[in-house]
């Protein structure tokens, strides 16, 4: 018998693992809130699509006096701190936790997939140096149905480890990012050889608690690489 397949959850599509075009809501009129949904933790190698994950990206306002102030624009290198915290007010990193800002190129996160970068790419723009955005990273809601305790011997485990017990894909443990036989991606949570079982999570790392970022733009400065081009 199969894992059964989590109930009310699609596998993704594969127009689902690319980013969704940038959408403004009318939260606010002055900060109006951008969204996309992008795919997180895809591993092509291991055939795992990622999780869907819901971002949202609101600008603070710009003060009056550097609103004249230089714009990124793509190719540029920006330079952001950023903190994190959960849903529930739990500070998980400080800007000033930071040993240096975090810098790349506007315009250029899409290569990489990763939601997060991308809606930092997305906030910077039309921000000057100074300015403040916040980013909400969204996985729904928690279903503990789409929690399995799966006996080691079960076929979709043997399966798995036989998968993954190959050069390069670090074999099954917890904290593995999988491909369930129904297509939908899963988390390895806990692994007993002694009690015979296997903990699979395929709800969204996120359920349940959604992370918060402040991302603070504190650099802009053109790419070398670019004029190296030009």
């Amino acid at each position: 018998a199969a894992v059964p397949a989590p109930r009310g959850r699609r596998a993704p599509s594969r127009a689902a693992r690319a980013p969704a075009r940038v959408s403004a809501s009318s939260d606010s009129d002055d900060s109006p809130t951008e969204r996309f949904t992008a795919s997180m933790l895809q591993n092509v190698r291991q055939k795992v699509t990622g999780f869907e994950t819901e971002m949202a990206i609101s600008k603070l306002p710009t003060e009056e006096e550097k609103a004249a102030g230089r714009k990124p624009k793509k190719g540029d290198l920006v330079s952001i701190l950023f903190s994190a915290q959960t849903e529930e007010g739990e500070v998980l990193q400080g800007m000033e936790d930071m040993e240096e800002a975090l810098t790349f190129e506007v315009g250029g996160a899409a290569a990489m997939g990763n939601p997060l970068f991308l809606a930092f790419d997305a906030a910077v723009q039309g921000m000057v140096e100074g300015d403040q955005a916040l980013v909400n990273a969204s996985g729904g809601e928690y279903n503990p149905d789409l929690l399995f305790k799966v006996p080691m011997e079960h076929p979709e485990i043997l399966r798995l480890q036989e998968e993954l017990d190959q050069p390069g894909k670090g074999g099954l443990h917890p904290g593995a990012t999988v491909a369930l036989s129904n297509g939908n991606p899963a988390v390895i949570r806990e692994m007993s050889d002694e009690l015979g079982f296997v903990m699979i999570d395929a709800n969204h790392p996120f359920a349940g608690s959604d992370l918060q970022f402040a991302v603070k733009l504190v650099g802009i400065e053109d790419n070398p690489d670019r004029e190296e081009e030009a």
